[in-house]
């Protein structure tokens, strides 16, 4: 098997993702999951854990590691902490979609039941719905000056604005900085109350990737499958 943390590995899966997307006309989260799949991993989430977990343990172990007493990988993520904090150094969360994101809503015509379907940018964004929920959108200037590392990105290399998400922030006082159960709790009530599950598995708090709440169900349930026994016909009674 390559190995997974390379630049290179990174990029294959990338244009694989893309290419998927395009011939089969599915979204952008659908297409990475297949890329992964193709690489033997059940999702694009459960790949991004290996290769975080991979980046974390060479990072822990090899930080003052080097030629030059120094881990290149290692004070390239953390020369970028100070870029990633908000230009007026508030406690930030950004809540990350999909660029092609879609949704619908239904409503009622002559007593009827109509679907719409409307793109999150130019029929949401466009039309203030962040600034109505406490929030405000982040432009990709803003992303580039930021570093933040994209989900399954090699640190230092590879950056959330190459990706083309869609980003909101929420920001508060610096001295009162984000949870991640305050995160959720807020992005719940705020987001999803309003457009449903749409955001991605990961929050970036102050230029932190973390899984919110839904990154935490998909690792439950794929450890739920790890757990379960191989069948066995001894386990049906035969």
């Amino acid at each position: 098997m390559p190995d997974i943390t390379t630049k290179t590995f990174l990029s294959n899966v990338k244009k694989s993702a893309k290419a998927i997307k395009k011939n089969d006309n599915i979204c952008h989260a659908q297409a990475l999951d297949r890329a992964a799949r193709t690489h033997g991993f059940d999702s694009y989430h459960a790949l991004k854990s290996r290769i975080d977990n991979i980046n974390n343990e060479s990072n822990i172990v090899n930080s003052n590691l080097g030629s030059d007493g120094v881990n290149d990988q290692y004070a390239k993520a953390q020369g970028n902490r100070g870029k990633q904090l908000n230009p007026n150094q508030k406690s930030s969360l950004l809540v990350v979609f999909n660029d092609d994101l879609m949704l619908y809503r239904c409503n009622s015509e002559n007593g009827e039941l109509i679907t719409v379907r409307g793109n999150f940018q130019t029929e949401y964004l466009d039309k203030g719905f962040a600034e109505d929920i406490g929030a405000r959108q982040v432009s990709l200037n803003e992303l580039k000056h930021r570093s933040l590392q994209a989900p399954g990105g090699k640190l230092g290399e590879d950056f959330l604005h190459n990706w083309g998400y869609t980003c909101i922030e929420f920001l508060r006082n610096k001295d009162n900085p984000w949870s991640i159960e305050d995160a959720n709790q807020l992005v719940i009530e705020r987001v999803k109350s309003k457009i449903g599950q749409e955001y991605r598995e990961f929050f970036y708090l102050d230029g932190e990737k973390v899984d919110n709440h839904i990154g935490d169900e998909m690792s439950r349930y794929l450890d739920l499958m790890d757990a379960e026994p191989e069948y066995h016909p001894a386990i049906d009674g035969y």
